[in-house]
């Protein structure tokens, strides 16, 4: 008896959207919090009028079960794909071929050239089966060096006796600027995650550099505060990363006391948790970290990207 070929189409706000969260969840080994399928729906139907849609979906479904989802986060002209199937003795490359083709649609409409995907994988590890999935649907790694997220709770952290924070000055100082001197520092890959994570100047977010009397400032941190979670008011502070000027030679004890300082900072605002998330480009700053307690690594991953209308 032939086997019914899969339905695809775009999702509506009528989907069974428990369906959507189950695959997410099961693919991702709850990496990534997809809290509750309501979580899910208003990520791509936004309730409120304000706030614009800048996600689109599609499904294949077999009957009244959905077997595959695909979403697109739009950014710009282009978009980040999410993406989740059941497994089984199907053509599943064929299914994420059709949703991915709905997709390239999409952002051909807005005049775009490419998609992105984040594929997570063990601390070390290269390449895993997800890869190789996503190589043959035509995404290609565009990270030379893995990403990795990681936490550390304050609350456990003591401050150091003797700690002097006079060098440490509060910056108000321009997102692009930041951006450019990452850049131009050579670290642009964590300048990709900084002009992610802030779009836009905002009384949440705080830069604190480390200066001398001589020079400029010759380090610099930076930190989002933000409630651990929409029903609470505890606060953490999350895009925690560090940058050392190259042209200026800091011992290891200096950085380690600039951190300590950016630490203490945050103790000051009264802040419980602290999470980072950095390339490992620049691998001593990620091991200055984990020496002071940032060793709960959440997730590793890799950027891939897909380029409109390339052969495979």
């Amino acid at each position: 008896m032939p086997t019914t070929e899969p339905i695809i189409r775009q999702i509506t706000p009528h989907e069974d959207f428990e369906q959507i969260r189950t695959l997410l969840t099961e693919k991702e080994n709850d990496k990534i919090p997809y809290r509750t399928a309501a979580h899910i729906q208003e990520w791509f139907f936004p309730s409120t009028e304000s706030q614009p849609q800048a996600r689109i979906g599609f499904i294949a479904e077999a009957g009244p079960k959905i077997i595959a989802f695909m979403g697109l986060d739009l950014r710009g002209k282009d978009g980040v794909m999410i993406y989740a199937i059941q497994p089984s003795d199907s053509d599943n490359m064929r299914i994420l071929s059709d949703l991915l083709e709905k997709c390239e649609d999409v952002i051909t409409e807005r005049g775009g050239t490419h998609i992105g995907y984040f594929a997570f994988t063990e601390f070390g590890q290269l390449r895993n089966r997800e890869i190789f999935t996503l190589e043959r649907l035509g995404f290609r790694t565009t990270d030379e060096y893995m990403r990795i997220s990681t936490r550390l709770s304050l609350t456990d952290w003591d401050i150091p006796e003797g700690l002097n924070t006079d060098n440490i000055t509060v910056e108000s100082i321009e997102l692009d600027r930041v951006c450019q001197i990452l850049i131009d520092d050579g670290n642009k890959q964590n300048a990709a995650i900084f002009r992610h994570q802030f779009k836009a100047k905002d009384p949440s977010l705080v830069f604190l550099s480390l200066r001398s009397d001589q020079e400029p400032f010759i380090a610099l941190a930076y930190y989002k505060v933000k409630r651990v979670n929409p029903t609470s008011d505890v606060l953490s502070a999350t895009a925690f990363n560090l940058h050392f000027r190259p042209q200026f030679a800091l011992s290891r004890q200096e950085k380690k006391q600039f951190l300590q300082g950016v630490l203490y900072s945050m103790k000051q605002l009264d802040l419980h948790v602290v999470h980072s998330l950095m390339s490992l480009k620049h691998a001593d700053i990620f091991t200055l970290m984990v020496r002071e307690g940032f060793d709960d690594i959440r997730s590793n991953f890799f950027a891939l990207t897909k380029t409109i209308g390339e052969r495979k």
